[in-house]
């Protein structure tokens, strides 16, 4: 069994990747990538932020391609929590109301959630809030203030994000893109923080003492970022692979047909070679996205 946890799937795209000139990949495309790389299921991620480079996706569409390919998709909602009402008005309540719905429908989790909007944006805490009550995990991709880019916003070091983590214990979270995975690294620093880094992993890495202290923290290890960061120093990678075993998801984030991403055939070549085991390798490539997303498989 494979399952891919981040994938962006539409029914009728239209709209270019500024990045690959080509619009986003469609049901079809998808389904055709999964079954030539050996993916049983794919959790489809909608996009919703203003900020982020994609056509905004509905629910209705997300629950439309899961039943036009029943069993291959999982879905996952999205909102942007400064939409719903003023950020000083909203409640708690008010986003359990949503929230209770969604799960009605079948929807897994939350996200990619991508709006420029600080980690302590009071919003944004009481949609966390929320989330926790109702068991929801939240995909996020995270940002620095200074990038041009999509994403959670915090500083080197995860100051803002940390907090979040130690308020919300219950609270799952699947972490992803540059700026968290390099943080994997002791020697980051602002410029490369928002970079896919190279060489040796320097112990002191901000994310591995996340990991060890926060249980509710989990790796999404998607796109170029994640696969970066256990391939750039591949001892250094299989070691975090093994010692977070529980608590790290195969993704691989395809954005265009034309990406290349190596993940599964990585974590196979490890699997051969005895530097993951066949439990790591079974818990990181679909057990941990049955458990926590209660799949039930």
């Amino acid at each position: 069994m494979v399952i891919d946890i981040h994938a962006h799937v539409y029914a009728w795209p239209k709209r270019q990747n500024k990045n690959a000139k080509t619009p986003f990949m469609s049901m079809q495309e998808q389904v055709a990538t999964m079954d030539a790389l050996g993916v049983d299921k794919a959790v489809i991620l909608p996009i919703v932020n203003a900020e982020s480079p994609a056509e905004p996706q509905s629910m209705g569409e997300v629950l439309y391609i899961c039943d036009q390919y029943p069993g291959r998709f999982i879905p996952f909602y999205n909102l942007d929590p400064r939409l719903p009402r003023r950020p000083d008005l909203i409640t708690v309540e008010d986003y359990l109301y949503l929230l209770e719905q969604i799960k009605g429908f079948g929807f897994k989790g939350i996200g990619e959630m991508t709006p420029r909007i600080y980690w302590d944006d009071p919003s944004l805490l009481k949609f966390f809030a929320a989330c926790e009550i109702t068991g929801l995990p939240i995909t996020f991709h995270t940002i620095t203030p200074e990038a041009d880019e999509y994403g959670l916003i915090d500083e080197l070091g995860f100051p803002r994000f940390e907090k979040v983590l130690k308020r919300f214990p219950d609270l799952v979270f699947f972490g992803h893109s540059m700026s968290f995975w390099s943080e994997i690294s002791g020697d980051l620093t602002p410029e490369t923080k928002n970079t896919y880094p190279k060489g040796p992993i320097v112990p002191g890495g901000k994310l591995i003492s996340l990991f060890r202290q926060y249980s509710n923290l989990h790796g999404d290890l998607s796109a170029g970022s994640g696969f970066n960061a256990i391939s750039r120093d591949p001892v250094q990678g299989y070691a975090f692979l093994d010692e977070f075993q529980d608590r790290l998801l195969l993704g691989l984030d395809f954005c265009s047909s034309l990406n290349n991403m190596p993940h599964i055939s990585w974590m196979k070549k490890g699997l051969y070679e005895g530097a993951i085991s066949q439990i790591a390798y079974d818990k990181i490539m679909w057990q941990n996205a049955n458990r926590l997303l209660k799949l039930g498989l």
